[in-house]
């Protein structure tokens, strides 16, 4: 999007909601009204040939108010079960609102792992395609019933900047409880004012902001601008608002002077394979190279041949990403490797015409292909 206003906005087709589960719960249950208010607004838009995919935080919440118990101390599997009972009732939420206008919603429960894999996430993506051509409104949630913490996502946040390219949305709006990103925290600076625009986000905006997530949700304002970043990275623009404004989405595709856009900066955007290899698939080994490798790679925009690899380690099959390092161990690349890591100690060192030697086979000349690499310098 160019320009520095919110005209773009109005020309947006497919758009990204996240909404959390701070916003949507209540001490005694589900906000049905902030839910059916929403609801309302996106069928409306819709009945104007807009699509949307909806990102929705609360099951976990759901279940809490349903049994009435704290789920602040509550282990792991006991907070999986609260998310088993508090998905249906949320889903049943949308369902009801959408019905109403007749449109259907289909639920569709991510894991990290599911993004994690290549085929899986493109898997994903084709079923997304699919489910936009049939007119229905995907609602998105973190499998918190399955999800342990390390294969969790950051928050829904994350998940909806990791959601973004995957269903070819053009915008993310994400709704909270405060009106946008402030200059303080509004809850103890009084002075605090809001931010209307942000170009170029760095992350000492990040910094600054606030981590507290409230009692309900992992993420924070700070989760939320790192959202922001990544999809900047892809150029599109994030909103940041209140859920609680009348008619939020339908002011904010209007243009209107709602909550904070986070618009993309003048870098070259990355492609989705790219962005996906950057920010959503997670390593899974290291290939460390000397300092002509890693000149070549920065400098030149060349391919990794094993000739330049000093050492290799991890647990990765070709096709995983792994990090590329440089003689001190600075994360130089991440890239997509065309070897396990056997074969990578196998042929580190080695030219090119030798691999087929020493491997027995026929194979890809390159360990990480440039078109399958993103240096670390075009991920900030």
């Amino acid at each position: 999007m160019k320009g520095s206003s919110r005209k773009g906005l109005k020309k947006c087709k497919r758009i990204l909601v996240k909404i959390g589960s701070h916003v949507l719960n209540t001490e005694k249950g589900l906000n049905y009204r902030v839910i059916e208010r929403l609801c309302d607004d996106l069928s409306i838009l819709k009945d104007q040939g807009l699509e949307f995919g909806l990102v929705s935080s609360g099951a976990i919440a759901a279940g809490w108010s349903t049994l009435g118990v704290a789920a602040k101390n509550m282990n792991l599997s006991k907070k999986q079960a609260l998310a088993a009972i508090g998905q249906g009732r949320l889903i049943r939420a949308y369902n009801d609102a959408f019905g109403r206008y007749g449109y259907n919603v289909a639920q569709i429960l991510i894991t990290r792992e599911d993004l994690d894999d290549r085929a899986r996430y493109l898997n994903i993506r084709n079923t997304f395609t699919a489910l936009f051509e049939l007119g229905i409104v995907p609602v998105i949630n973190e499998n918190d019933t399955v999800s342990v913490e390390e294969i969790q996502f950051t928050d829904n946040d994350m998940l909806s900047a990791m959601i973004v390219p995957i269903i070819e949305a053009q915008a993310l709006i994400i709704l909270t409880d405060t009106d946008g990103v402030f200059s303080a925290d509004p809850r103890v600076a009084h002075q605090a004012t809001r931010i209307s625009e942000i170009r170029n986000l760095t992350h000492k905006h990040i910094e600054q902001a606030s981590e507290d997530a409230g009692k309900m949700g992992r993420g924070g304002m700070a989760s939320k601008l790192q959202a922001a970043h990544h999809v900047s990275l892809l150029g599109l623009p994030t909103v940041i608002a209140s859920a609680y404004h009348s008619q939020v989405v339908s002011s904010i595709l209007d243009g209107r002077d709602i909550g904070t856009i986070v618009l993309p900066g003048q870098k070259k955007k990355l492609s989705q394979k790219r962005h996906w290899i950057s920010f959503v698939t997670r390593p899974k080994g290291k290939i460390a190279v000397d300092a002509g490798a890693m000149k070549m790679i920065v400098n030149a925009g060349k391919s990794l041949l094993p000739s330049g690899i000093v050492r290799a380690e991890g647990n990765f099959k070709a096709g995983d990403s792994v990090e590329v390092l440089d003689i001190k161990g600075n994360v130089i690349a991440i890239g997509l490797s065309n070897f396990t890591l056997q074969e990578v100690l196998q042929i580190k060192g080695a030219k090119t015409k030798e691999i087929p030697n020493i491997l027995g086979k026929e194979t890809n000349e390159e360990v990480i292909h440039r078109n399958n690499m993103i240096l670390r310098k075009e991920m900030l």
